[in-house]
């Protein structure tokens, strides 16, 4: 039976990423708000923004923009 489901890569399983949190930095890195990605994916647009920063801490960068390119460089998202 095929499952539909995206298995997390290594990387989020070290990281200690949801799937909600990929969801997140895959919305941010396509440049949508907090307020949009809230909408899309039914959270608050604190919510959001509360597992955004907690995304930084856990990948020790040091804004969103460092967050997305350390996402990239190591095969959280793909081109």
């Amino acid at each position: 039976m095929n499952s539909t489901k995206k298995k997390p890569t290594p990387a989020l399983n070290i990281l200690g990423l949801t799937e909600t949190d990929h969801k997140i930095l895959e919305l941010t890195a396509s440049g949508f708000t907090s307020k949009e990605i809230a909408f899309k994916i039914n959270l608050s647009e604190t919510a959001v923004d509360k597992l955004r920063g907690e995304m930084i801490n856990k990948t020790r960068s040091r804004n969103t923009a460092s967050l997305v390119s350390f996402a990239y460089k190591f095969g959280l998202l793909k081109v």
